[in-house]
Order: structure tokens, then sequence, then C-alpha cells
């Protein structure tokens, strides 16, 4: 398997965020949106383990087209105007792409890929 630090640090930074968010929306407005949350955050951990566990690149398209049409989407959502959902939308769109031109990025900043 590949080292791939980049691609591993975006999978991570969006855990997070996602993990961020649940605990946010929960607090503010209670569990209503729960199990929506609860399930956008299982489809990614399972796009992020068919990434990660597998040659092919299909999860890892799938993963970022994930990322990138839930940004468009939020371009168009009406917290789109706030501040935060701004943040948000930037965040799918960079992540998608980070994620997508991860080889790239490592070749460009000078990490060996092991293996």
């Amino acid at each position: 398997m590949k080292s791939r630090p980049v691609l591993i640090s975006a999978i991570i930074l969006t855990i997070i965020v996602e993990i961020i968010l649940i605990i946010l929306v929960n607090n503010k407005i209670g569990g209503e949106r729960l199990p929506t949350q609860i399930g956008r955050l299982i489809v990614q951990i399972i796009l992020i383990l068919w990434v990660l566990n597998s040659k092919s690149n299909i999860g890892l398209f799938l993963l970022t087209a994930y990322h990138i049409v839930t940004g468009l989407f939020g371009m168009y959502s009406r917290g789109s105007e706030e501040l935060l959902g701004q943040i948000l939308i930037g965040f799918h769109l960079i992540i998608g792409l980070v994620i997508y031109f991860h080889d790239w990025i490592e070749d460009k900043i000078g990490i060996k890929n092991v293996g």
C-alpha cells in the first residue's frame, strides 16, 4: 500500500469537520437532522474505506464527486449567504479536488510514494 499523506490528511480533516458539524447542528436545532447527518457520515466512511482498500480509482472518484456535488448544492441552499455556509462550500470544493489530485500534489511538494 502506498503512503499517501495528502490523501490521508484530507480524509482525516473531512471526518473531523463532519463530526464537528454534527455536534454543532445537534446543539443548535436538536436531533431532528441527526439521522441525515449520520447517514452522510456513514456514506463518507464507506467511500473512504473503499478508497483506502482498493486499487481501483472508482472509490476515489465517488468520494471526490460527493464533495464537489455537496459543495455545489450548498451554493443554492438557505445558509449559503452566511459566512459558515460559504466556508463549507469552499471546503467541500477544495477538499474534493485535493482528494482527487493527491498524487499530483504529493509529486509537486516532493513527497515520495512508498510501495
